[in-house]
């Protein structure tokens, strides 16, 4: 009992100290929000060198006061990082402002996403997404209570603590959020589903997933297309697509589950950039995508991220490279394991895709049909038996929350 109460108290005086200290924000971008989670609204970007005061902390969370601003940012935030996950540099014009408003942060993204789409084509109306809201903080946290109803969840998570290989490094920069609802844009053009219950169940799930990986501070929008056939599409800045035909695969929520994971550890591991790697002879050369300084020109960056976005539309709706696959369904498995699905929810989907015959299923572009899922299941598989077999009980599948929305 002393023991606990020395601990309590040490960790109390920690926290005590934290309190009142400011800090500089050693990154770009910095989204300061209404509280602690990436479903609530946007205040504001605090960038590089802005001067923060912590006046509360919350597990993953630090609420901060900026001049007149108060909101709050994410741990990731505090931690300086660099270019080092990604195989592609974006142009960057350097303002040297310190806050930047939400209306004009998302201005900017959603005017070169319009732009895009007056030359390129596109969903006219998709950049209105960019700052809609599919459920209430209040809606989540009782989607979450009852998610983990007399279960742990810091227990469920702490499964499976530290993932070797993983990329931490989460932050993105307002031109890659251009980039990819520029990209989001034109497969939203495809035919999005305008179910107002089913999106908000998809991004309800999402958000539990999403709470697992290195992205619980970003806010990650999951939608629906009309398509018949098995698909899913992500953009790199975190916009994922589910094809009808790929849900109507699903029987539980744990399949949704790990849906969602895999194609969240993309954007985790920036697999959109890397493709673009693949198809730079479409893009300006390298060396070209160093940081501009503020004389260059705008439309001279326009013209780069139009290009880049145009790639990055391709490079989500094309097969992407089977390692990316592997990684990707390592990863979800996981992430769907430590919010307390069954991790097997996945390879579920995999099977049913594999052991059918019928040509509805085909689709050239897509992985998630039966000529595309090779050894994935075995691996999968794999995995679970060597490293989430720990406390498989705490493991659900919601079968009949599923079913009630989606039946």
């Amino acid at each position: 009992m002393w023991k606990i109460s020395r601990f309590l108290f040490i960790n109390f005086l920690f926290v005590s100290l934290l309190l009142g200290e400011s800090v500089q924000i050693p990154r770009d971008n910095t989204q300061m929000r209404e509280g602690p989670g990436c479903f609530y609204r946007l205040v504001g970007v605090l960038n590089k060198g802005a001067a923060v005061n912590i006046v509360d902390i919350q597990t993953g969370w630090k609420k901060v006061t900026f001049q007149d601003k108060v909101g709050w940012i994410s741990e990731n935030a505090l931690i300086a990082t660099t270019e080092s996950g990604t195989s592609s540099k974006l142009p960057q014009i350097k303002t040297g402002t310190l806050f930047i408003s939400s209306a004009s942060a998302s201005g900017a993204i959603k005017g070169f996403a319009q732009k895009f789409i007056n030359f390129r084509g596109g969903a006219a109306d998709f950049p209105e997404q960019y700052s809609y809201y599919f459920f209430t903080p209040d809606e989540y946290y009782r989607f979450r209570q009852e998610t983990y109803n007399n279960r742990n969840p810091e227990k469920i998570r702490k499964r499976y603590k530290r993932i070797k290989g993983e990329d931490s490094n989460n932050n993105l920069s307002p031109d890659q959020e251009r980039v990819g609802l520029a990209a989001a844009s034109k497969i939203a053009a495809l035919g999005l589903v305008n179910d107002p219950q089913h999106l908000k169940y998809l991004n309800l799930v999402g958000n539990i997933v999403l709470e697992n990986t290195p992205l619980y501070d970003y806010p990650v929008r999951f939608y629906l297309l009309t398509d018949s056939r098995p698909a899913a599409y992500t953009t790199p800045n975190g916009m994922i697509f589910l094809t009808r035909g790929l849900v109507k695969l699903f029987q539980d929520e744990a399949e949704l589950a790990g849906v969602l994971a895999h194609e969240i550890a993309h954007v985790v591991q920036k697999h959109g950039y890397k493709e673009l790697a693949k198809r730079e002879a479409m893009i300006t050369a390298e060396d070209v995508f160093i940081q501009l300084d503020e004389e260059v020109p705008p439309d001279s960056v326009e013209a780069e991220l139009d290009d880049i976005a145009l790639n990055s539309y391709e490079a989500a709706t094309s097969r992407r490279q089977i390692k990316y696959e592997y990684e990707a369904d390592r990863l979800g498995a996981i992430y769907a394991y430590r919010a307390g699905y069954d991790p097997e929810g996945l390879t579920r989907v995999l099977i049913r895709i594999k052991n059918s015959t019928d040509r509805d299923f085909w689709h050239p572009e897509s992985n998630w049909t039966y000529d595309a899922i090779g050894d994935r299941v075995e691996k999968i598989r794999d995995l679970i038996q060597t490293e989430l077999n720990k406390n498989p009980e705490w493991n659900t599948d919601f079968r009949i929350r599923f079913q009630n929305y989606f039946e």
